[in-house]
């Protein structure tokens, strides 16, 4: 459902998406396979990789499954046996598990000195490519779910770091291996030392190289995309503090912090890698004309007032609000992403996106992604929500208080809407800036006819929130970059300054704006003990003095962060007080018997005062070279070693053979959406046991719902950590959820000792149309130099122009 009418602005009014729901995606499987030959498989296995394949009750293996593997195998770039030197590539016996699943889909353990590697054989269901039709077009049928295990198999899960460069290098063109930080960052972050960076995690190197081979082919090397680089844990980027990584496509390196890898989901953690290299794409491999036709379908302009330089016209056709926030250079980046990843909620938000992303950068190319089946369900509805939230018709801003007191801010937002409960928002979330680009977050919340808030995430077509700025806090003008409108079903709308009218004005004589000061040198650590929840525990006391001449913020006004010397391990963060009468930070790190022994860093730390100015200050022990006038300053960290009596640095286990979701409509005669969904799961651990966990559930559309599940708070498990204890979460999706098949897409566990460990179950698939002839595509456009003959029958590299 569409609908426009003219409202007296130049752009009109809509109020509604695209609203066919996704149904799924036929392909038309044809009864001939692609066979690869055979060639006795199992024998070249075992001559060229030493892989003795095993049949045993558990599965017996296949001609194709053995082809499969093999074909795998020589397309990941490793060593081979040398018959000269049997020794030096030891014999593995490798098993299929026919009727279990396996985590990852491959399991390897030592049997005296022999690796046991235990296979799933769902991973070999597409692996052989298959003949298809795709909306006519006649295709390769396949995924990348084989080489995904494989490549763990062959990087020893990601800590062979020998193995890992040897595939980086012949297959992407990429190495983790910087020759000289300060030369590689030089004119991007001022040239800083080998001390800010550090080598990636063994599961990040992994997840790194699956989602690149995701990627066409074509995509594969970039000849200016060189270096990937990984920051050190507990320090965010120097110049974008809240990006999860960075890329510098003139000087041909991505940068991932901590945030990219530590907090996000699975599936977050894919679409930022594709996101990343579309960037090098973006500015290497498109011409102008496709640039300019993806600024069109966008709606983008330039607009010195935005804080990016560019503004768009529309509000709904985006993946992301990132994607509508800044320029269309990220606006494609993200559609790229999601388009590989998660591209059910392209199609649903942005179909002419998505088609311009299939026709004219993946040459009809298309990806699907595919949830554990056994994990699905179906939702009902005769009465799905598809409209998005109405646009904003009007703005109210109210501020009270005198010229040296605190500002109470109370903003309402009316929404050109009629029914609540399809047209209506759940909430919208508004970051404020100053001049100076200090900021404050203020959430607004459905109000009802009465003007009271809603009860039980009711929508509105009212919005209030509320929110006080500080005295001392900038002067002038406060504005949004945008404002987002969420209603329960994902569907969001992104407004732009230009969309509506904003005035704030805050008269603040006593405005600071000067961050608070680190007085360098007085950083220290000291450790003590103390008695929480009845049990003995160690205190690591970080400190600092804080030059300030107005006043720090009132609650957590400091931070720190502390890093271990462990490889797999990330940053422990906390937050402090700020004592006035000493000006002096503080910061106390809990840590109980079950956190690691190591020498711990004090490598950053951050301070706000109440007027929101922030300062960050890094302790990475650079050396020589780094001087205060060229803006980086530094001072080696503070260390202080724990020993600890019972150290957890295992993840907590789920048994992926015993998780289930069930779904039970609310109202089964006259369904409307609402159903009550069941997840339940077994979780054990093998130290400080388990402490939480959340997962997504993803509808039709391609909207990832997320959701907590149990949460134990308590700093001690309760019982034996080690025993497979069964977890129940139950909850209800709102009326006028879409209808269709929704499934479990990912689920996340954490233990006490803070070690994370992420369940995937959705298989990406992919369709590879059919070459054109190089006649065809020249009349297209499209540049031969990057096409594969046709006669070769292999997919396509991509078909987007390349710069000339």
């Amino acid at each position: 459902m569409y609908h426009w009418a003219v409202d007296g602005t130049a752009a009109g009014y809509e109020y509604a998406e695209h609203a066919d729901v996704n149904k799924p995606v036929d392909v038309h499987l044809l009864d001939e396979v692609i066979r690869l030959p055979d060639g006795s498989a199992a024998i070249q296995l075992l001559h060229d990789y030493n892989i003795r394949l095993v049949d045993s009750p558990a599965g017996e293996w296949t001609s194709e499954q053995a082809s499969s593997l093999l074909q795998t195998m020589k397309s990941l770039p490793q060593r081979k046996r040398d018959p000269y030197r049997p020794q030096d590539l030891p014999r593995s016996d490798w098993h299929l598990s026919s009727s279990e699943h396996v985590e990852h889909d491959i399991l390897v353990e030592d049997l005296d000195g022999t690796p046991r590697v235990t296979i799933e054989a769902d991973a070999f269901v597409n692996a052989t490519p298959r003949l298809a039709l795709l909306e006519g077009k006649r295709g390769r049928y396949y995924s990348q779910r084989l080489h995904h295990a494989l490549v763990r198999y062959v990087t020893s899960n990601g800590r062979n770091e020998a193995a890992y460069e040897r595939i980086l290098q012949e297959r992407y063109g990429l190495t983790t291996r910087v020759p000289d930080y300060r030369v590689l960052t030089a004119h991007t972050t001022g040239g800083e030392p080998r001390t800010r960076f550090q080598k990636f995690q063994a599961e990040e190197i992994v997840r790194l190289i699956n989602m690149l081979e995701e990627m066409p082919r074509g995509m594969h090397k970039i000849p200016e995309l060189r270096f990937l680089v990984r920051r050190l844990n507990g320090t965010p980027h120097p110049v974008y503090p809240s990006a999860p990584a960075v890329a510098w496509p003139d000087v041909g390196y991505i940068e991932f912090m901590e945030e990219a890898f530590r907090t996000a989901s699975d599936s977050e953690i894919h679409r930022l890698i594709i996101h990343e290299k579309a960037h090098f794409l973006w500015t290497h491999l498109f011409e102008e004309r496709i640039r300019e036709d993806w600024i069109r379908l966008g709606g983008w302009y330039r607009n010195d007032q935005s804080s990016s330089g560019w503004s768009t016209t529309k509000q709904t056709e985006f993946v992301s609000a990132y994607a509508h926030d800044k320029n269309p250079n990220e606006d494609m980046a993200e559609s790229i992403a999601y388009f590989l990843v998660n591209p059910d909620k392209i199609r649903s938000r942005a179909p002419a996106k998505y088609e311009f992303i299939r026709d004219r950068i993946m040459q009809g190319s298309v990806y699907l992604a595919r949830i554990r089946e056994d994990l699905t369900f179906e939702v009902y509805n005769l009465y799905p929500d598809y409209v998005y939230p109405g646009k904003i018709r009007r703005v109210d801003i109210r501020v009270d208080g005198a010229p040296e007191e605190d500002k109470k801010v109370t903003v309402v937002i009316g929404l050109h809407a009629n029914d609540p409960e399809t047209e209506g928002a759940t909430a919208s979330w508004v970051r404020l800036f100053s001049e100076i680009g200090t900021w404050a977050d203020l959430r607004l919340l459905p109000l009802d006819d009465a003007g009271r808030y809603t009860r039980d995430g009711r929508p509105g077509i009212a919005l209030r929130g509320e929110i006080t700025i500080d005295k001392h806090a900038k002067a002038g003008y406060w504005y949004p970059e945008n404002i987002k409108l969420n209603d329960a079903h994902g569907n969001d709308r992104y407004e732009g300054i230009e969309d509506f009218g904003w005035q704030l004005y805050i008269d603040n004589p006593l405005e600071d704006v000067t961050p608070p000061e680190y007085v360098r040198g007085t950083a220290a650590l000291r450790v003590s003990t103390a008695i929480q929840d009845g049990r003995k525990v160690q205190v690591i006391h970080a400190t600092w003095k804080v030059a300030e001449d107005k006043g720090m913020k009132d609650q957590w006004a400091c931070r720190g962060y502390l890093n271990d010397t462990i490889p797999e391990t990330y940053s422990v963060y906390s937050d402090g007080f700020y004592d006035a009468a000493r000006e002096l930070c503080g910061v106390d790190f809990v840590m109980p018997h079950y956190m690691p022994s190591s020498v711990y860093t004090l490598n950053q730390i951050s301070m706000i005062d109440q007027a929101w100015n922030k300062r960050r200050v890094y302790f990475t022990d650079p050396g020589h070279g780094l001087r205060p006038e060229d803006g980086i300053v530094d001072e080696p960290p503070q260390r202080i070693e724990l020993v600890t009596d019972n150290p957890d640095l295992t993840p907590p286990e789920m048994d992926v053979n015993r998780i289930s979701v069930s779904a039970t409509p609310v109202n089964p005669d006259d369904p409307d959406g609402e159903t009550t969904v069941t997840v339940t799961y077994y979780v054990r651990d093998n130290g400080s046991g388990y402490a939480k966990s959340g997962f997504y559930l993803r509808d039709p559309q391609g909207i990832d719902h997320h959701d907590w599940a149990e949460h134990d708070w308590d700093m001690f498990f309760d019982g034996d950590p080690g025993e497979w204890t069964k977890y129940t979460k139950t909850v209800v999706l709102p009326r006028g959820s879409p209808p269709g098949i929704w499934g479990l897409s990912e689920l996340t566990i954490w233990d006490k000792a803070g070690n994370i460990h992420r369940y995937d179950f959705t298989e990406i698939l992919r369709v590879d149309v059919d070459c054109e002839t190089e006649a065809q595509a020249s009349a297209a456009g499209i540049a031969s130099a990057i096409l594969v003959a046709a006669v070769t029958k292999v997919p396509c590299l991509p078909a987007f122009e390349v710069v000339q």
